[in-house]
């Protein structure tokens, strides 16, 4: 299976994504973007980005749900 991934930075998120609560963060994108592309949706993070791992074939719901979270 063919995946791409997409980073965000983490300086970058909006407000109501709290960096100091970054596992709470990651779930929270895990479960939106599992429920949008019908796939398992894995998101991890370091110092600077959160990066989320997407099966190809479902960019584009991920890139929808990621814009209507106001991500991207």
């Amino acid at each position: 299976m063919e995946t791409t991934t997409i980073r965000l930075a983490i300086c970058e998120l909006p407000d109501k994504f709290d960096p100091s609560r970054m596992s709470l963060v990651l779930d929270v994108l895990s479960r939106v973007l599992s429920e949008a592309t019908g796939a398992t949706i894995e998101a991890f993070a370091d110092s600077f980005t959160v990066s989320i791992v997407v099966p190809t074939n479902r960019l584009y719901a991920a890139a929808t749900a990621l814009r209507e979270m106001r991500l991207i």
